[in-house]
């Protein structure tokens, strides 16, 4: 019975070791792993810390809106105020804008946008029109919606009626604050007072040149054939 007893003490103070040895082992271990663990939780505060500051909590989330195209977003309502213009084919050489008073030579078509008026403008279809920016000759929009445009260029610019034809009706073919669309070709910039000639020249017709010019020296010379006349008739 003895020798029982004193296994079973024997028995029993081994495990108590053991238990003992595991429990070092254990909180040695918690120990060793206590640095990274204060590391990595200082490591978590700093990321959120950093995350709070480029996401505040109270600012919510920013829905960032696709930017629209002018041209495709343009509504032919009182509100729209802005002319809107896309390219259909970019040109070269010289450009409008580029210096003041330039004399240009354009052709178009044009046609209602929206509303009931839809069809073509066939009265305004303009095979050659030649005129000098900043004279007023050309609708403000239009001449506002061909900025930029170089020669050879097409464009298709959107007038609203503030910088078109206004409340009242034009000619009898456009209504009150119609909004327009007009499909223009820059033809060609003149470069020199050669080339400005040749274009008005153009634009006034051949024909009619040489005879406002044989009116205009018939008118200038008459008075001296009128002399020589009234000298024979003496």
């Amino acid at each position: 019975m003895l020798s029982e007893a004193i296994f079973a003490h024997c028995s029993n103070s081994n495990i108590m070791i053991r238990l003992a040895f595991l429990l070092q082992l254990f909180l040695g271990g918690v120990a060793a792993f206590a640095p990274m663990m204060t590391s990595s939780i200082q490591r978590y505060q700093s990321t959120g810390t950093e995350l709070n500051q480029m996401f505040p909590a109270s600012s919510g989330l920013e829905v960032v809106e696709e930017t629209s195209n002018p041209f495709d977003s343009y509504k032919p309502t009182d509100e729209q105020k802005d002319i809107a213009t896309k390219d259909t084919k970019i040109g070269s050489g010289y450009t409008v804008g580029e210096a003041d008073a330039q004399l240009l030579e354009i052709k178009f078509t044009s046609k209602f946008v929206g509303g009931k008026f839809t069809a073509n403008i066939k009265e305004f279809d303009v095979p050659s029109m030649v005129f000098k920016t900043g004279e007023r000759r050309c609708l403000p929009g239009l001449e506002e919606g061909i900025q930029g445009m170089k020669v050879g260029g097409k464009r298709s610019v959107r007038v609203p009626p503030n910088k078109g034809y206004g409340n009242n009706w034009y000619r009898g073919v456009v209504p009150p604050n119609s909004h327009l669309e007009f499909d223009v070709e820059l033809v060609t910039i003149a470069q020199s007072p050669g080339e400005e000639f040749q274009m008005k020249l153009k634009q006034f017709g051949v024909e009619r040149a040489i005879g406002a010019t044989v009116c205009f020296l018939y008118l200038a010379l008459s008075p001296m054939f009128e002399g020589q006349i009234n000298s024979i008739n003496l």
